[in-house]
């Protein structure tokens, strides 16, 4: 499924298709690859609920005692279910930036966010959707979704282990609710954003909540309605995006993370071994911390550790301790604060989540990290006599990427002042960035000619 972006910020159009496991965002500064980012992960990642979605009494019963229930789904209601998601999309754009009302209206007047689908041909395309997902509807009740190719029957399975009679309520109100949003984002069931400010809000996230929590101490003793008082928290803090407010929280739950365990854990165990050569911990109070292989006795606060260590901390703990099957993971510029060899390196840690199951956007800048996409792309065309070879150069067969699979995006100004978010062609060689290219040729000249005109004093 594809989504049409209109008049988001400096872009005029952007097209975005779903079923690509790997997205690839491309292009100069301020051409508008965050600003679509944020817009994808909240509509993947607000959830909606609609009260008039709910369930018989026949319905919840046989839920709840039968541990089944088998459904004909609605397909005119997860169509109109999904026309309000956009909707609410459109009206949250000052949560989702973290701007004011009026920012908002003045940034995004005419924004718009749809299908390339009608009515029809969206349920024809849910018709034709397998879904096989699971998700928990509260703390005590999990629920598995299951759906064949060209049918509409929906088969949702109780698979808890401990219910209670309150747990009846949510059933009723939010079950059908919440299988129809799983439905409408399928095949993504949840995402995560590692923003580009990943390395200071994973450090010092407890300075940054704790100042806002001292502005509201402040607010609830002096009265809201005190001007004086107002003014001053008005002036002393800001709003923050959807994104970074979720990445606050998200650190904030460390300490409670730190003993769960993620479905992709291993991932986590392969870039310590392999990337950052060292372990990433959190204490008991919730701080993240980083011991280097060369003194595993000395774990330092990750303020005072490498700041390679600060930049893929994050993601290392996401993938050890809450990582889900069916997340879609948004990760802002993975290049910063990496040596050209740790970009490389950490594209074939991508590589390897896309072939585990995790679906994964990358705006970049990096022409290291787009030269080994197309590395790995073509290792999609390596024979298996070539594995012996390809070992020696550090690749592995659950490295290479179908590039059927990658959606690659350029984000370019138009003559009209106006960004044009292009399709790039992926083939079976890679891909190619004409605005990257385009520098490093450029720089490649300037170089020889003055290598020439130092050397020799002409041009060459």
């Amino acid at each position: 499924m594809k989504i049409v972006v209109k008049n988001l910020g400096p872009i005029r159009e952007a097209k975005f298709d779903f079923d690509k496991k790997l997205s690839v965002f491309c292009g100069p500064n301020n051409t508008g690859k965050t600003y679509l980012s944020y817009i994808l992960y909240a509509f993947t990642k607000r959830r909606i609920y609609l009260p008039e979605d709910t369930l018989a009494d026949a319905q919840v019963k046989s839920f709840m005692d039968n541990r089944q229930l088998e459904i004909r789904m609605d397909l005119d209601r997860v169509y109109s279910v999904m026309k309000e998601r956009f909707d609410n999309l459109c009206h949250d754009l000052p949560t989702i930036f973290g701007v004011s009302e009026s920012t908002a209206n003045t940034m995004f007047p005419d924004f718009k966010i749809d299908m390339n689908l009608g009515c029809e041909a969206y349920k024809s395309y849910l018709v034709e959707q397998t879904y096989d997902f699971s998700f928990g509807l509260n703390q005590n009740i999990t629920v598995h979704v299951s759906k064949r190719k060209g049918d509409d029957l929906l088969v949702i399975k109780n698979t808890s282990t401990k219910m209670f009679q309150e747990d009846r309520d949510a059933v009723k109100n939010d079950l059908l609710t919440s299988v129809y949003y799983h439905a409408i984002i399928n095949p993504v069931l949840n995402s995560r954003f590692f923003p580009v400010e990943r390395t200071s809000l994973y450090t010092y996230y407890k300075d940054i909540q704790g100042g806002r929590t001292i502005l509201l101490d402040k607010l609830h003793q002096q009265g809201k309605d005190d001007p004086a008082t107002l003014n001053m928290i008005l002036s002393n803090s800001s709003q923050f995006p959807l994104v970074i407010n979720h990445t606050l929280q998200g650190a904030m739950r460390m300490g409670q993370r730190r003993t769960e365990k993620g479905f992709y854990s291993w991932l986590a165990d392969d870039i310590e071994r392999d990337v950052l050569q060292g372990e990433v911990s959190v204490s008991s109070d919730g701080d993240m911390q980083f011991a280097s292989a060369k003194s595993p006795q000395t774990v330092l606060p990750l303020q005072l550790s490498a700041s390679m260590a600060k930049a893929i901390a994050g993601l290392v703990f996401y993938l050890r301790h809450y990582s889900e099957q069916g997340d879609m993971v948004f990760i802002d510029e993975p290049e910063v604060n990496c040596h050209p060899d740790v970009q490389i390196l950490m594209t074939r840690i991508f590589a390897r989540m896309v072939n585990a199951g995790l679906r994964l956007v990358v705006s970049t800048h990096s022409d290291y990290i787009i030269r080994e996409f197309n590395n790995l792309i073509m290792l999609g065309n390596a024979p298996d006599s070539m594995a012996e070879s390809l070992a020696k150069w550090g690749y592995g067969k659950d490295m290479a990427i179908d590039f059927n699979d990658v959606g690659a995006y350029l984000f370019a100004y138009g003559r009209d002042n106006k960004v044009k978010v292009s399709p790039i062609e992926v083939t079976d060689a890679g891909f190619e960035v004409s605005t990257i290219d385009a520098t490093i040729s450029q720089l490649n000249e300037t170089s020889q000619a003055l290598y020439y005109q130092l050397r020799y004093g002409k041009k060459e």
